[in-house]
Parts: structure tokens; sequence; C-alpha cells
């Protein structure tokens, strides 16, 4: 355990299939283009940018406390629902994602702007931004990805049904 949304182009013509379909971290070539004679692609650059961390200026505790304070008010009902009424639970994930954004940027509230940088965790797996939250009903804490958890809190219906 360790950054918004992210869409998917699917091209299926045979080539470009063999050329990206198969991914494997483990793999040092796609075995499909070496069982079928093909020349092997070089990966794509990950086109996610890299927040420039010289420029991030974290939330002090009361900083984060009112940002919370400011963001409840915009929380879908399905949150309070999913969270079984229990607003600790929302407040922790909502301090999380204050947290992992600069104090200078608001993510809910600010001007539509074309990228807030995420400083917060990763999952490990593909480098997305993530948090560790507390689901009800269970124990231990799962990682769950920000973009996700931003539109379940934050999305309209409509929005929301359209993801």
């Amino acid at each position: 355990y360790n950054q918004g949304l992210f869409s998917l182009e699917v091209n299926f013509s045979h080539s470009l299939f063999l050329g990206v379909m198969w991914q494997c971290r483990m793999c040092a070539e796609n075995p499909f283009q070496a069982l079928f004679g093909r020349q092997p692609q070089p990966r794509r650059p990950d086109p996610r940018p890299i927040p420039p961390t010289d420029d991030f200026h974290p939330r002090s505790e009361g900083e984060v406390k009112a940002t919370v304070q400011r963001w409840a008010s915009y929380c879908h009902p399905r949150a309070d629902e999913f969270f079984g009424g229990d607003k600790q639970l929302l407040t922790n994930v909502l301090e999380q994602l204050a947290r992992g954004t600069d104090k200078h940027r608001d993510m809910i509230l600010g001007p539509d702007e074309p990228c807030i940088y995420w400083y917060g965790d990763y999952a490990r797996e593909d480098r997305n931004p993530a948090i560790k939250m507390l689901k009800p009903h269970e124990r231990e804490e799962s990682v769950t990805y920000v973009n996700r958890v931003l539109a379940f809190i934050f999305a309209t219906d409509e929005s929301f049904e359209a993801l």
C-alpha cells in the first residue's frame, strides 16, 4: 500500500490486441507476441503526471478539520447510508482526502482546475491514488481508490449512475 479518473480505450484489431492485451509485470515480454512471432512492443510511458513535491503545502490538523467541515455539507446522502450514520467513519475518509491534497487547492469546492495533484498514498499494484478506510461492520481497513471514493461521496445520483 503505498492519482484521478483514467479512461481506457480498447482497439481489438489483431495486431494492436496482441500488443496491449498482456502487460504482465512478471514477464519480460508479451507471451502472445513470442508465440506468434511478433516483435515485442515497448511499454508505453505512464501517462499520469508526477506531482511536484517541492510545491506541496500540507494542511495543518486545524486546516484538515476546517476543510472536512466545509466538505461535509456537500456529501451525498448515500455516503451517510453506507457508513450507517457513523459520522466518524465518513470524517476519517474526508480527513485522508484533505491530507492527500495541497492546502491551496480544494478538489470539492475550489474552482475547476485541470489537475489537482494527489500527495497521499498509492495502491501498490497500479500506483493509483488510494486510501485505507474502515467499512461499516468490518474490523480491518481496506484499500480504496480515491477517484471512486470521491464519486461515491460527492457525485449527484445522475453522475454516479453514469459511471
